[in-house]
């Protein structure tokens, strides 16, 4: 009788932790992204519902550095985040003009916060796995509201490597009064990007 109730014990434990475990999972891919993977590069395709759809090609430092190149449409701007400032090209590269100033270090602390807040309130979370071009992966999905973009609700999806944590690709959904976007990012690692010096 004792066996039985530890047997039953055990598996509701085991049961109650692997649902947290995956609440767990989407809080720490939500809060913490692939900052601690170096240098990446994001295909990002952004559709403003309604208004336009745009791809950008985003090389991060993975230290707060970065430059967004446009590919369609063409004519966009490219962006160049360098020493906490921001410049702006309109001749692909060619030439940088500065834009302003920022606080990098308080920005991320500042997104940190808020997305640890935005966390938990998150819900509908679940975990799967999904094989892609012969490739398992992690997938993690949920929904949550925003405490940066006001009324907004955010549904956001991730496909994870299980053996790195590294997140290949990501899909955001948001919600809001008067608008929607849906952005789909698709990342690789870019250890060989080198920054451009504006100055």
């Amino acid at each position: 009788m004792k066996h039985t109730f530890l047997s039953f014990a055990l598996i509701c434990f085991a049961t109650g932790a692997h649902a947290q475990t995956c609440e767990d999972h989407f809080a720490k891919l939500l809060i913490n992204g692939n900052q601690d993977f170096g240098p990446t590069q994001m295909h990002i395709t952004q559709e403003i519902v309604g208004v336009r759809t745009s791809i950008t090609q985003h090389n991060d430092t993975g230290n707060g550095n970065g430059m967004s190149k446009a590919i369609d449409p063409e004519s966009d701007p490219w962006t160049l985040f360098a020493n906490d400032k921001m410049y702006m090209s309109h001749d692909k590269g060619a030439t940088w003009g500065f834009v302003t100033d920022f606080d990098g270090e308080k920005g991320r602390a500042d997104h940190k916060q808020a997305m640890t807040r935005d966390a938990k309130t998150a819900r509908d979370v679940s975990c799967a796995k999904e094989t892609s071009n012969d490739t398992l992966k992690d997938v993690v999905a949920g929904t949550y509201d925003s405490s940066v973009i006001e009324g907004a609700e955010i549904y956001e999806k991730f496909w994870v490597n299980p053996e790195t944590g590294f997140i290949a690709q990501s899909y955001r959904y948001v919600k809001s009064t008067g608008f929607e976007t849906k952005t789909t990012q698709v990342v690789t690692l870019n250890p060989d990007f080198v920054l451009p010096k504006p100055e």
